[in-house]
């Protein structure tokens, strides 16, 4: 199988939620940086950490999630001033990884705590009230030495005053978001499948008896997916919300699991992944899940070629992506929106609804900046009905080769144009409605004059 190049148009999908990974190297150039000299609250907070460690110090970069800096800024109390939490180890790195907490009292800045974890990299960091008081907890992952497992610390901030919530969970990737759209957040661990462990999802609660993060299910996931790509929080249906995660396969194909809890049941669930049975998702192109009408319901992919064949005079189709929304009650995918994909300058067009399967293609040329549109049938090709080219911006402007196109759009490297053939087939689209089905990057490109 030809295994297609990144796709760009959907690689903007926004993921809500920091994602983990594992990386132990211990001293890296970025972890040699110092911050700069610094006035105000910054110098202040650099001092702090310069007195916790008087021997001299290193910081330590959270090495995956939203929060890449050594130094983290964050309001944890909703009291409009932000609190800092800074990752460092003593210089003769002989006691682990600090987490220092600071805050601003009466214009000082405080020490809250001073955590000491004996590992040698941060994995990940993030913010969330798992504890439905409103303010945020701070949950950092820890790597350990074996790759693909790290290990999740939860503390509370409050008054000045930082507590450790009781976690110890392992994991490869963790998310925090609502599951329900209640007022208390949730934590999603992911652990990809090892000798040391299963492949599973586990929900993780936050426990205010125990002042622990507690295990409330699990679910099994695909025990050949090796890492995870990409992953956001969706609405499935009134008061149900789900983690979409896209994972590569060792194949270098992607396919996409679909996980969240049951209340009626009690547990759970990622009916996506099921034993014997293929996961309907599995595509060898890089389209990832992404919510494509900005409705906080993301769509997901499902991946097939074209009809192609050599005397169609072409270097090969394009791939139809099919994007489906996910059915609670039925546990399946459904059919929302077909669109034609140009992996090469990552555009796509949405097919219209009358469009039977079976009865179009979409053929490339041999560098993919000419995708020609026409019938099909068991005869292969039959009439054109329209052409997108991809013109550089200076040839377009020269007008160089761009005989009867017209411009759909155009940035800083190129001109999106089309030729619509006008043919009588049933199939012929006017002008503006070619223009309309046209998707650059994420969204829907206006048409220039």
């Amino acid at each position: 199988m030809n295994f297609k190049p990144l796709f760009a148009a959907v690689l903007g999908a926004a993921v809500l939620f920091a994602a983990s990974g594992c990386d132990i190297t211990d001293l890296s150039k970025e972890d040699m940086l110092r911050p700069p000299k610094t006035m105000g609250d910054e110098a202040e907070i650099e001092k702090l950490i310069s007195k916790t460690a008087a021997g001299g110090y290193t910081l330590k970069y959270p090495k995956s999630g939203s929060y890449r800096s050594a130094i983290v800024m964050h309001d944890l109390n909703s009291d409009k001033t932000d609190e800092a939490i800074a990752f460092f180890r003593d210089k003769d790195g002989s006691t682990g990884v600090h987490m220092l907490v600071m805050y601003e009292d009466d214009g000082s800045w405080k020490i809250s705590g001073d955590y000491i974890t004996e590992t040698t990299d941060v994995d990940s960091v993030d913010f969330s009230d798992v504890t439905g008081d409103g303010s945020l907890e701070i949950m950092v992952g820890y790597s350990t030495y074996t790759a693909g497992v790290n290990f999740l610390s939860a503390y509370s901030f409050e008054n000045g005053k930082t507590d450790e919530i009781d976690a110890g969970q392992n994991y490869s990737s963790f998310y925090c978001g609502n599951l329900d759209n209640s007022g208390k957040n949730r934590i999603l661990a992911l652990s990809l499948f090892s000798t040391e462990n299963e492949a599973k999802a586990t929900l993780l609660e936050y426990d205010g008896d125990k002042n622990a993060i507690v295990t409330k299910s699990s679910a099994a996931m695909d025990s050949g997916v090796i890492s995870y790509k990409n992953a956001v929080f969706s609405d499935l249906k009134e008061n149900v919300r789900a983690l979409v995660v896209d994972g590569a396969l060792a194949s270098g194909e992607l396919n996409t699991q679909v996980i969240y809890f049951d209340k009626k049941q009690n547990v759970l669930k990622n009916p996506l992944c099921r034993e014997k049975t293929p996961n309907p998702t599995q595509r060898g192109s890089s389209v990832y899940s992404t919510d494509i009408e900005n409705d906080m319901k993301v769509e997901i992919p499902t991946v097939s070629a074209l009809p192609y064949n050599e005397e169609s005079g072409a270097f090969t189709a394009a791939d139809q992506v099919l994007w489906n929304s996910f059915s609670v009650e039925k546990e399946a995918l459904l059919p929302y929106q077909r669109t034609v994909a140009n992996y090469n300058y990552s555009y796509t067009i949405k097919i219209p609804d009358t469009w039977q399967a079976g009865s179009f293609s979409a053929l490339l040329n041999e560098n993919g900046d000419e995708m020609k549109f026409c019938e099909w049938s068991k005869d292969g090709a039959g009439k054109t009905l329209f052409t997108i080219k991809v013109f550089k911006v200076a040839d377009w402007e020269k007008g160089k080769g761009v005989d009867n196109y017209l411009l759909i759009s155009k940035d800083n490297r190129y001109a999106y144009a089309f030729l619509n053939s006008k043919s009588e087939s049933e199939l012929a689209m006017a002008d503006d409605d070619i223009k309309t089905a046209f998707s650059l990057l994420g969204g829907t490109a206006s048409a220039s004059k």
